[in-house]
């Protein structure tokens, strides 16, 4: 009956998120972290990743987050002043991918690793009336570990763009972020064309993310 059908369908999705979780732990009890973490919740979660890669679990992608960067005030706390929440933000950021590149280098397993940061929106050049920034259409992207090219990959950005005609936006796009996403799928996790092209297709000028990848981006 469908009523059997659905109710297989939870049992079987039951007993494999059982399965998931054993597997989880066991290789969580298995890793170890070799250096001491902030303690943040950043930091937390990297410290976690860390002893889950030590320890043996196969998953190809992590994901961490941070939030707090929608700074539409208090970026810096005065003018000209670096300090304020964007500082203590990106602080937190490089001191936690510091101590866990560490952990992983301490374990022998650096070279394995490639991580990014992304965000679901960027910036605007201009600051608003309240030491903050708004909503902006691009972002930078860092991307570390020991397989990635050190440097900078693009140049600086025009803030001549950044005008009251189009609302103090940057516009140029010097790379799509699937480009540097589709980059590491495939020249480090060894993802085929079919995968790239199923995960996300340029339908805006019917291209494939194969033929644009970032050439200086892995060593």
């Amino acid at each position: 009956s469908n009523f059997g059908t659905e109710l297989q369908y939870i049992i079987n999705t039951s007993n494999l998120s059982n399965q998931y979780s054993q597997s989880i732990s066991n290789a969580f009890n298995s890793g170890r972290n070799d250096v001491t973490y902030p303690d943040t919740d950043l930091s937390n979660q990297l410290k976690t990743v860390a002893r889950l890669i030590s320890g043996g679990l196969k998953s190809k992608v992590y994901m961490v987050r941070i939030g707090g960067f929608d700074t539409h005030n208090s970026q810096n706390q005065a003018n000209n002043d670096i300090q304020g929440k964007h500082h203590d933000l990106l602080n937190n950021v490089s001191e936690s991918v510091k101590v866990f590149m560490n952990d992983l280098t301490s374990q022998t397993i650096a070279d394995d690793v490639v991580g990014l940061t992304f965000s679901e929106f960027g910036r605007k050049a201009k600051e608003n009336g309240n030491l903050g920034t708004d909503h902006g259409e691009i972002a930078p992207m860092f991307v570390f570990g020991n397989p990635v090219k050190g440097g900078v990959s693009g140049t600086n950005v025009n803030l001549s763009e950044a005008t009251s005609d189009n609302n103090y936006q940057i516009e140029t796009v010097q790379y799509d972020y699937r480009q540097i996403f589709g980059t590491l799928l495939q020249d480090f996790l060894g993802a085929s064309n079919l995968v790239i092209d199923t995960t996300f297709f340029n339908h805006s000028f019917n291209q494939s993310f194969t033929d644009s990848k970032v050439s200086e981006l892995l060593k």
